[in-house]
């Protein structure tokens, strides 16, 4: 496990900076594939969020004499947290249990979500913004295309049910197209609030 503030979603490739021993330790086991993956918890301010992503290493793009590398992962999945160890006489790195959401593929956008869609995409096509990325995409894909934050995309998974999870996505998308219809004033120099 690699705690970091940053929830990369499936298919989303990640540049970082291994500087820790431990963690160049971990790096040391994918690169020599004694390790095929590693999970990244979500973690603001040493707080777990109970989520996280599934990370295999794509390359490394320098190492450092010290042992401190630049790496480009990318993640392959998604996971709840079960536990979180760290015993260093052990393994210097931490470890966990974790449960693999394998039916975030399946996640819908629901109802109210897709109403709210089709809004959003009248108001970029009518601005010339392609809606290509976003059609036809579960709420997993619709997430990462929304730009959504780190925290809150770890907010949104980590919500006990679907429509907790389809609620919140609602309040990003109904925001985006509220932006994107005031955008035109602030190119006037007027932004209305």
């Amino acid at each position: 496990m690699f705690p970091l503030p940053i929830l990369p979603l499936p298919g989303e490739m990640v540049q970082l900076h291994v500087f820790e021993p431990r963690y160049q330790m971990l790096f040391d086991e994918l690169e020599g594939m004694d390790l095929e993956e590693f999970g990244i918890p979500f973690s603001k301010q040493n707080n777990l969020a109970g989520v996280g992503s599934v990370m295999r290493l794509v390359t490394v793009r320098a190492k450092q004499q010290d042992g401190s590398r630049d790496v480009v992962v990318t993640s392959t999945g998604l996971f709840q947290l079960e536990s979180f160890e760290e015993f260093p006489e052990v393994q210097p790195y931490p470890n966990g249990r974790c449960n693999p959401l394998e039916e975030w593929r399946e996640w819908p956008l629901g109802e109210a979500c897709e109403r709210a869609k089709q809004a959003l995409f009248k108001v970029m096509k009518d601005q010339g913004i392609s809606t290509t990325k976003l059609e036809n995409v579960g709420l997993v894909r619709f997430v990462q295309h929304l730009g959504i934050d780190a925290a809150r995309r770890a907010e949104i998974l980590a919500s006990k049910d679907i429509h907790t999870m389809q609620s919140m996505v609602l309040e990003r998308i109904e925001l985006t197209r509220k932006l994107l219809v005031q955008n035109p004033t602030q190119n006037g120099g007027l932004f209305m609030n």
